[in-house]
C-alpha cells in the first residue's frame, strides 16, 4: 500500500500509513524505507526524510542499498550533495541505480565535472546508465556547450540501443541547439518519430534563435497538418520567434490558435502575449492582455515594467512597479532594469538613483553591471557626465563594457572628447574585437568635425580586421518579412520605393523638413554621385510600407542599431505628411511618431 501511494502520487497518504504501521509496532524492511523515503523525495518533504534517515539507521538499515539510493536521491533532490555522496560512499554493493540517482542529481544542479566522473567510473565497473542518466548528462553538456562530450554520450546511446528513447532525443536535440549546431539538430530532428511535441518544441526554439520566422512557422503548421497539439511550451516558443522579427500580425494569428486550444489561461503564455505585442509595438494590447489575466506573477509584472519602459512611458513603469509591490510579488534584478530604464527614458534622474538605491537598503538585492549601467545611461542622458564619470570611478565593482559603452555613447550626443576618448580606450581593451567600440569612437570624431581622427579609427578598426554590423531595417507586409539595409537596391520594388522616396523628400521640404549632413560625413562625401548610398535602411522601410499597407493601418518598423537623429527628424515629418502613425524599434526603445510629433519628445 505504501508503494502503491507513493507511486501514484498520494505521498502524504504514504507517509501517514507508514506511521501507523511503525506505531503499531509492525516489522520494517528496507523496502518500506525505500518507498517511503521515495514518497517524501516526490512530495518535497525533506526534513520528514532525513527523520527517516535517523530511524533507518537505529533500525540497522542504513547500509542497505534499496534504502541507500533511495536517500542519494532524496539529498540529491535537497541539493544535498555533502550527505549524498556520504550515503553514496559508504554503500557496499553499488549499482547502476546508485550512480543514476547520484549522478542525475548533481548533473541537474549543475555539477558537471563530478557528474562526468561518476559516469565514466560507472562504465569501468560495467554497469549501465539508465535513459535518465544519460539524458541528465547530455543536458549538462548543453548548457555548458560542450559539443564534442556529448557527441560522444550520443554515441554511447546509439550503441547502448537508447537513441529512440523520448526523454533522449529531446536530450539529443537540446544539446545541438543551445550548441548552436542547427544543422545537426535539423538532421537528427528528421531521423525521430517526430510525433513527440517536446522535439518539435525544440526545433522551434532552434529556429527561433536564427530568427528563421519563415521556417518556424512552416514548422509550426507541419506540426499541425500532422495532427500533433501544441502544449504551454509549444506556443511561448512561437510567439518569440514572432517577437524577434516584430512579427505583429502572424502573432496576433497565433494569438487567435491559444484561445481556441483553450491555453489563454495559462499564465507564462500569458506573459510570453505581453512581451510579443510590446515588443512588436503594440503597446495597447500588451496593456490589455495584462488587464485580462486573473492571475500574474513577478514575470507579467516584469514583462509590463519593461514593455512601458521601452515604450518610453517612464511614468506608467514607475506607477506598475508600485502596484507590483502592493501585490504582493517580490522585485528582482528584471525589475529594477525595467524600472531604471524607465527612468533614463524620460530623465526622473533623482527617482531612479532612489530606485538604485532601494534596490540593496529595501529589497536585499545587489545590484548587477547591468544595473549600473543603467544609472550612467540615466545620468549621462540628462547630460550629466561629470557626475556619471564620478559614479564610474566609484562603483564597487570594475566597469565592465556595457558601462564604457553606455558613457561613450552619451558622449557623441553632447560631444564630450576627453570623456569620449577615456570610455573608448577602456572599451577597445576590454572588446577589441567588437565592431560597435570602433563605430561609436569614428561617430564621436565625426560629430565633433575630426575627419582625421574618424579615419584614424576606421583604419585600426580595418588593419584589426573587424567589420562594421550594417544597419538593418524590417517590416512585416502580408504576413512576409521585408529588410532593408543602407543604400538597398536589391528590393523587387526598389525604384518604385527611390522614386516613391524622393517625392516624400520634396513634401516633407515644403513644409520644413532639412536634412541633416552634419552627422558623419565630411564635405567631399557628401558631394558623393550617388546620395542613394546613404540613405539609411529605416527610410526605405517606411517608405516601402506606405506604398504596400492601405490608408489607416499603422506602419510597425524594426531596426537593430539606434535610430538617427535625420532619421527620426524625417519619420516625424513623413508622420504628418501620410496622416500615418509610424513606430519605430531601434536597438534603445520605440518611437511612436503620429502628426509630426514623436512620443520620445526628441530625448532619447
Amino acid at each position: 500500500m505504501i508503494a502503491g501511494l507513493s507511486k501514484n502520487g498520494c505521498e502524504g497518504e504514504a507517509l501517514h500509513l507508514f506511521c501507523e504501521m511503525h506505531a503499531e509496532g509492525t516489522s520494517l524492511t528496507p523496502y518500506v524505507f525505500s518507498s517511503v523515503l521515495s514518497a517524501c523525495t516526490k512530495g518535497q518533504l525533506f526534513e520528514t526524510g532525513m527523520q527517516l534517515h535517523a530511524l533507518t539507521i537505529k533500525q540497522g538499515f542504513s547500509s542497505e542499498t534499496f534504502v541507500c539510493n533511495a536517500l542519494v536521491t532524496l539529498y540529491s533532490r535537497l541539493g544535498n550533495f555533502t550527505s549524498a555522496e556520504q550515503v553514496f560512499s559508504k554503500l557496499k554493493d553499488k549499482d547502476g541505480v546508485s550512480y543514476n540517482s547520484l549522478i542525475s542529481g548533481l548533473a541537474q544542479q549543475g555539477f558537471s565535472d563530478r557528474a562526468l566522473e561518476l559516469f565514466e567510473k560507472m562504465q569501468v565497473e560495467g554497469l549501465d546508465p539508465d535513459c535518465v542518466t544519460v539524458a541528465s548528462l547530455l543536458s549538462v553538456c548543453a548548457s555548458t556547450k560542450a559539443l564534442h562530450r556529448g557527441k560522444q554520450l550520443h554515441s554511447y546511446a546509439l550503441k547502448a540501443g537508447m537513441s529512440a528513447d523520448s526523454i533522449i532525443e529531446g536530450a539529443l536535440l537540446d544539446l545541438y541547439v543551445k550548441s548552436s549546431d542547427i544543422k545537426t539538430a535539423h538532421d537528427f530532428f528528421l531521423t525521430t518519430q517526430n510525433e513527440n511535441v517536446v522535439l518539435w518544441n525544440v526545433m522551434l526554439v532552434a529556429y527561433g534563435q536564427l530568427d528563421d520566422l519563415s521556417q518556424s512557422f512552416r514548422l509550426f503548421k507541419e506540426m499541425q497538418v500532422k495532427g500533433l497539439v501544441p502544449n504551454q511550451f509549444t506556443y511561448p516558443s512561437i510567439l518569440r520567434t514572432c517577437t524577434l522579427s516584430g512579427a505583429l500580425y502572424l502573432g496576433e494569428q497565433i494569438h487567435t490558435l491559444v484561445m481556441k486550444t483553450g491555453f489563454d489561461s495559462e499564465i507564462e503564455i500569458s506573459n510570453a502575449l505581453i512581451t510579443m505585442y510590446a515588443k512588436c509595438g503594440s503597446i495597447s494590447d500588451s496593456k490589455r492582455k495584462f488587464l485580462e489575466m486573473a492571475e500574474k506573477n513577478d514575470v507579467t509584472w516584469n514583462a509590463m515594467i519593461t514593455a512601458y519602459s521601452q515604450h518610453g512611458d517612464g511614468l506608467q513603469a514607475v506607477n506598475h512597479f508600485e502596484n507590483m509591490k502592493k501585490s504582493g510579488s517580490v522585485p528582482n534584478h528584471v525589475t529594477f532594469i525595467g524600472v531604471l530604464t524607465a527612468c533614463s527614458h524620460v530623465g526622473l534622474v533623482n527617482e531612479g538613483i532612489c530606485y538604485f538605491e532601494s534596490m540593496k537598503k529595501e529589497h536585499g538585492l545587489v545590484p548587477k553591471p547591468e544595473h549600473y549601467a543603467c544609472v550612467v545611461d540615466l545620468l549621462s542622458r540628462a547630460g550629466l557626465l561629470s557626475r556619471a564619470r564620478k559614479f564610474v570611478e566609484e562603483m564597487p565593482i570594475k566597469p565592465d563594457p556595457m558601462v564604457w559603452r553606455t558613457l561613450l555613447s552619451s558622449c557623441i550626443v553632447h560631444k564630450n572628447i576627453e570623456l569620449g576618448e577615456l570610455a573608448a580606450k577602456n572599451l577597445l581593451d576590454l572588446e577589441p574585437e567588437d565592431s560597435a567600440s570602433y563605430v561609436l569612437l569614428s561617430n564621436m570624431y565625426a560629430v565633433s568635425r575630426r575627419w582625421n581622427y574618424r579615419d584614424q579609427t576606421r583604419e585600426m578598426m580595418k588593419n584589426r580586421g573587424v567589420r562594421k554590423e550594417p544597419g538593418r531595417s524590417w517590416i512585416e507586409v502580408m504576413n512576409k518579412i521585408h529588410a532593408f539595409f543602407v543604400g538597398d537596391k536589391l528590393h523587387p520594388l526598389a525604384d518604385e520605393i527611390y522614386e516613391y522616396l524622393e517625392e516624400l523628400n520634396n513634401r516633407a521640404a515644403d513644409i520644413g523638413y532639412v536634412q541633416d549632413h552634419n552627422s558623419l560625413l565630411n564635405e567631399t562625401e557628401m558631394e558623393q554621385k550617388d546620395p542613394t548610398l546613404y540613405v539609411h535602411s529605416e527610410k526605405l522601410a517606411v517608405t516601402f510600407a506606405l506604398l504596400s499597407l492601405p490608408d489607416g493601418i499603422p506602419i510597425r518598423v524594426m531596426k537593430n542599431l539606434r535610430v538617427c537623429s535625420d532619421c527620426h527628424n524625417w519619420i516625424k515629418f513623413i508622420s504628418r505628411i501620410s496622416n500615418r502613425e509610424i513606430v519605430v524599434r531601434d536597438a534603445y526603445r520605440f518611437h511612436h511618431f503620429e502628426n509630426g510629433n514623436c512620443s520620445c519628445k526628441d530625448f532619447w
